[in-house]
């Protein structure tokens, strides 16, 4: 992952007893400031002094307060620029270029958010097709807090979108942004980026909207911080057996990577799948990962290429001692060519240096996709791997993005006083186990509203993205999984002013981070075009609204249906069913069905072939609905549902 600022503890204090004059942190260079509103400004300076700010041509007048902390307000301006404002308060001058009043979103949620442009566009030439200087990103630092901050930090101030930098932008607000201008929205469009991988949505809810959490003292995180690295300890020491290696690693081992295969020293975790979810929370650090294979003559001799799927953040491979590639990103699949004579007969020994500098570390591909091709033969490598430790450091604010609260109070809190036109917010991964998901509504109910209350603003347009579809198809009819998280979602819809981009259809089996970010913009865009810009779109997917039962039959209605539904067929489709549909029988028993869409467009007719009656319909109510097929003209999947006879 993109290595990141930590903060320490309350590292700002909301009292300054005297300092040069300061601006408020997402005040830079560039920036892009709400149009058409009187815009606060404020920073810090001696107490008891005259600021004054210019905008352009137009000059007003702040004053210190005993604290410190001055506050202004800009003049309302209209969208364009370059402005320039300088402020002064007699001893020190800052000056701020290149300022463009236009829309400003901010973005937040978990890595699906935070995925950078490049990483869905090796070559460059997306971003390069997107450039555009008038869309600017400022990017906040991954920090947590046990107390609401007034200062923010910061990865990056605000970043113009030329090709090089829209590289670096996150690709859903890239997108969302392009999607806007290209449609005619001739406005700068501003995004404050402020997400973390892996975060549950508890670390961005204020406290006093979290019912029994209270507020999280450093006390509380220091306890915490000690119980979970207590606990880490002890797993190590039942691992291993021995002191701890050290915090850092100047290289490669030698001895690790050698082709010897001596097991002394070395334990057993099965690979795939992250070191922090088996038994080392919070841990960064080096992890030498070795696997032995088998090889016959023939196979030894042939061409052959590593596959060993994405790997976060860093490694080295080795086989047979002799190194064959290495990557520096914790989102691309791992190929590498073998080089003749580097594979034998018989025993081979495969050994992966893994380093990683923040969040989770390991592999975090599909087990299918760890394996040796060679010219004839597929050798599978997953299973149980040996493995050791070349350095280790326990993260004490890593798990921040899972401590209620703490998020908010650095990395939200802050913005208090900064206008925006929305909010894009993709986030749940995190919350969709069987025990959280059935809280997630409330919670998004709380997050919004909360949200609104800080900025003051009861309208504020809040759109997110629905969970994609992930990890294998179906192989039975009642297996729910992420649909009942998908199904929370939907019911935030409840609250007024919010869209939700359905993605059942772009999803990878195989990776949480579906690559197809620019269709995930596009979908988020068609709110914003509809509410906030007034475009005639079809913003919303269609939501099945109504179910009628005769015997073995049922006939679904639907809202939000724009120009009418259409199938997309799959190539070989003899027929134009509707797929990923299952019903409950009178029994309670789910079964496979069928159904077929009117020819007016306004309905599906559902089947039962069992003919044991219906009591419910689900349509791609699963982790992966890999074949559902039933959209609205526009090209919106319809919204997953669940629907039961009254």
């Amino acid at each position: 992952m993109r290595p990141f600022l930590l903060s320490l503890l309350f590292l700002f204090s909301a009292c300054v007893s005297a300092q040069d004059l300061e601006v408020f942190e997402l005040f830079t260079d560039q920036a892009v400031l709400q149009r058409d509103i009187a815009h606060p400004i404020w920073g810090w300076a001696r107490p008891r002094r005259t600021v004054r700010i210019t905008l352009d041509e137009t000059t007003i007048r702040a004053k210190t307060d005993r604290d410190g902390r001055w506050t202004a307000t800009l003049p309302a301006t209209e969208a364009g620029g370059p402005h320039t404002i300088s402020i002064t308060d007699g001893r020190t001058d800052q000056e701020l270029t290149d300022i463009y009043f236009g829309d400003v979103y901010l973005l937040s949620g978990q890595s699906n958010m935070e995925w950078r442009l490049a990483q869905s566009d090796p070559d460059s030439s997306r971003a390069a097709a997107i450039a555009d200087p008038l869309i600017r990103q400022v990017l906040v630092s991954k920090t947590g807090e046990g107390s609401p901050q007034e200062h923010i930090l910061l990865d990056e101030s605000w970043k113009p979108g030329t090709k090089n930098e829209m590289a670096d932008f996150s690709a859903v607000g890239a997108y969302f942004a392009h999607y806007l201008r290209e449609s005619g929205v001739d406005l700068p469009i501003g995004l404050v980026h402020s997400s973390w991988g892996g975060s549950r949505i508890e670390p961005w809810i204020p406290a006093t909207w979290q019912e029994d959490s209270g507020s999280v003292s450093a006390e509380d995180i220091k306890a915490e911080v000690e119980r979970r690295q207590a606990q880490v300890k002890s797993f190590y020491q039942n691992e291993f057996a021995g002191d701890f290696p050290p915090a850092s690693e100047a290289g490669p081992n030698e001895q690790y990577v050698t082709a010897s295969g001596d097991k002394d020293g070395w334990s057993t975790v099965e690979v795939p799948g992250l070191w922090e979810g088996k038994g080392y929370t919070d841990v960064d650090g080096v992890f030498y990962y070795r696997k032995t294979f088998a090889l016959t003559e023939q196979q030894a001799r042939q061409p052959a290429t590593l596959f060993l799927g994405p790997i976060d953040d860093n490694d080295l491979t080795y086989l047979n001692g002799t190194e064959i590639g290495r990557t520096n990103d914790y989102a691309e699949y791992r190929h590498y060519p073998v080089k003749p004579n580097t594979l034998r007969a018989g025993e081979n020994v495969l050994t992966v240096r893994v380093e990683d500098t923040g969040g989770g570390g390991g592999f975090h591909g599909a087990a299918d996709s760890l394996y040796l091709q060679t010219e004839n033969n597929k050798v599978p490598l997953a299973g149980d791997w040996e493995y050791r430790i070349g350095a280790f450091r326990i993260n004490s604010n890593s798990n921040a993005n899972q401590t209620p609260t703490l998020l908010y109070n650095a990395m939200i809190a802050p913005l208090m006083d900064w206008p925006l036109t929305g909010v894009l917010w993709y986030q749940g991964e995190s919350n969709a186990g069987e025990q959280d998901a059935a809280a997630y509504a409330g919670q998004m109910e709380d997050l919004i509203g909360s949200w609104r209350e800080q900025f003051e603003d009861q309208n504020l347009p809040f759109y997110w993205v629905q969970l994609a579809n992930y990890m294998p198809a179906p192989s039975q009819p009642d297996a729910p999984g992420w649909a009942l998280l998908r199904a929370q979602q939907t019911a935030a819809l409840s609250v007024p002013n919010t869209g939700q981009a359905i993605i059942t259809d772009i999803g990878e089996a195989g990776d949480i981070h579906p690559r197809n970010k620019w269709e995930v913009g596009r979908r988020l865009s068609l709110h914003a075009r509809k509410d906030i810009y007034g475009q005639s779109v079809q913003a919303s997917s269609p939501v099945a609204r109504e179910l009628s039962v005769s015997d073995n039959t049922a006939e679904i209605t639907f809202d939000e249906l724009g120009e009418g539904l259409t199938l997309k067929l799959a190539d070989g489709d003899r027929y134009p069913i509707v797929r990923s549909l299952t019903v409950r029988d009178g029994n309670g028993k789910w079964h496979w069905a069928v159904g077929t869409l009117a020819a007016d467009g306004q309905r599906i007719r559902v089947i039962n072939p069992a003919g044991t009656g219906i009591t419910a319909v689900r349509y791609a109510w699963f982790n992966n609905p890999d074949d559902a097929n039933l959209f609205s003209r526009a090209g919106l999947p319809v919204t997953p549902f669940e629907l039961t006879v009254d």
